[in-house]
């Protein structure tokens, strides 16, 4: 029944009961009656959630205001109290019910008059909300120090400080069918890639869920139905770096209650750059080691476990006989991995999850157990924790969590195929993912790009962090491909 369009009524009371249905007969809705004019003729009500409002500012902005009316014409009276005697920015005239319940749980308080088949809705809403601090999860080393905070209208407050330009376009949507959340959709007007931006527009407005708590399922909405473990939106908490992303003609997506930005569309060499890389003198010098760092990640573990079942001529009688034949541990060398990679696993979520009072302890633990206990016990080479734990500081260079997780998996996967196939197993694999990732797209963009489809132009900021200047003043251009252009 809730779910069928109701209009208000001329009776006060039957206004009353129905939003009181509509919202389940809720303990926290407050009524206010209230009589006023010269001679009391008029009488109202102020319908709002308790807790969520200012009260302060109802009193000041409704309640004063409409004791002190003396008379009002018949005729235009809603309208004259939305626009002469009320004091708020946010005034809006509602004659829907539902519409207006909508409204009630976003912490605006609803007037009604009896007599009459309308109300006035009026922005009254007080959340409570965390101060803006630093990002405990995405450093910068320079620039600003600030992050995003889960109230929306906080960080496009950041934004709007940081692009003071007319060109910054904000489109607001509500999302949800039983609780509609704000997300909103940011680019600048004259820099934005226009195809990606109607993709962004077209996989939003035709998500269809019951509710969204957080921005995983805008996410990917935006993605579509590919199938693949690299992400292809990226996601960061750093206003900086949305900012230089728009700049660049991408678009941004937030959605309230979430503290971090998705930009679109997402490109592999995102995951390479680093905002701390504008911020220093260094130009090459880290974007090489990160490109360095993400391959010896996940590439690393499956080398040394072929080396050791099928390789071993490669080196010298010495230092095969030093770490290999000789060795005295209990395990074979891939199942020593997989038992430290499972380990190392285990410490990594759970250093997600658990208190920040239980990371000193579990520390602790964890070295106990790997760095003394496993090679004490016979269990696990040296050379093979030697191996791991390059190959895991090597993927902390890669600030994106979500790549970080992506790179997890293709350890595994590289892993059993230098355990089964050797050097050759991982050379085709690195084969077939790179087709894999040349057939990916983010909003129509290909994910290698401008590696693939090659781009000169674009190279400015791929490898080596180029002259600023240069990047400043060269807009950017994202490849689509034909049939895309062609559909559009």
């Amino acid at each position: 029944m809730h779910n069928e369009e109701s209009f208000f009524s001329k009776n006060i009371h039957k206004n009353i009961n129905m939003i009181k249905e509509h919202l389940y007969n809720s303990p926290e809705l407050s009524i206010r009656y209230i009589q006023f004019d010269t001679n009391r003729k008029h009488s109202g009500a102020l319908l709002y959630i308790n807790g969520i409002v200012n009260t302060e500012l109802i009193r000041e902005s409704i309640i004063e205001p409409l004791l002190n009316i003396r008379k009002i014409d018949e005729d235009t009276f809603m309208s004259t109290l939305a626009l002469h005697h009320i004091r708020s920015e946010s005034v809006e005239e509602v004659t829907s019910i539902s519409s207006t319940i909508d409204e009630i749980v976003r912490g605006k308080t609803l007037v009604i008059i009896d007599g009459f088949e309308c109300g006035i809705i009026v922005d009254t809403a007080e959340w409570q909300q965390r101060s803006i601090e630093q990002s405990s999860r995405q450093r910068n080393i320079l620039g600003p120090m600030i992050a995003f905070t889960e109230q929306l209208k906080s960080n496009l407050n950041l934004l709007h400080n940081m692009i003071l330009s007319p060109t910054l376009m904000i489109e607001k949507k509500q999302i949800g069918r039983i609780k509609k959340t704000d997300v909103a959709i940011v680019y600048l007007n004259n820099r934005v890639d226009q195809s990606a931006l109607k993709e962004v527009r077209l996989r939003i407005d035709t998500l269809q869920v019951d509710y969204v708590l957080e921005s995983r399922v805008i996410e990917e909405a935006i993605e579509g139905k590919q199938k693949t473990i690299f992400p292809l939106a990226f996601q960061t908490e750093l206003p900086d770096a949305v900012t230089s992303a728009l700049y660049e003609g991408r678009i941004a997506v937030f959605v309230n209650g979430t503290p971090s930005a998705t930009i679109i569309p997402n490109l592999f060499v995102q995951y390479m750059q680093h905002p701390s890389d504008y911020y220093t003198r260094l130009r090459s010098m880290s974007r090489l080691l990160t490109f360095f760092c993400f391959f010896v990640a996940f590439l690393l573990p499956g080398l040394y476990v072929s080396i050791t079942n099928f390789h071993e001529n490669w080196f010298s009688k010495k230092v095969i006989k030093h770490f290999f034949t000789h060795s005295d541990t209990f395990l074979p060398f891939w199942l020593e991995i997989y038992v430290l990679l499972l380990l190392l696993q285990i410490i990594s979520m759970s250093s997600y999850r658990m208190s920040k009072e239980m990371l000193i302890l579990v520390s602790l633990i964890s070295t106990i157990t790997i760095g003394t206990t496993a090679v004490e016990a016979k269990l696990i080479h040296p050379l093979s924790l030697i191996i791991i734990g390059i190959a895991y500081l090597s993927n902390t260079m890669i600030s994106n969590i979500a790549m970080s997780f992506t790179i997890n998996s293709l350890r595994y996967i590289f892993l059993f195929l230098g355990g089964v196939f050797g050097i050759v197993g991982i050379g085709i694999g690195l084969f077939i993912l790179i087709i894999h990732m040349v057939r990916l797209r983010s909003v129509g963009v290909p994910y290698l790009a401008p590696i693939i489809p090659f781009h000169f132009k674009e190279f400015k900021d791929v490898f080596f962090r180029g002259d600023l200047r240069k990047l400043i003043n060269s807009p950017n251009t994202y490849p689509h491909d034909e049939k895309d252009k062609s559909s559009q």
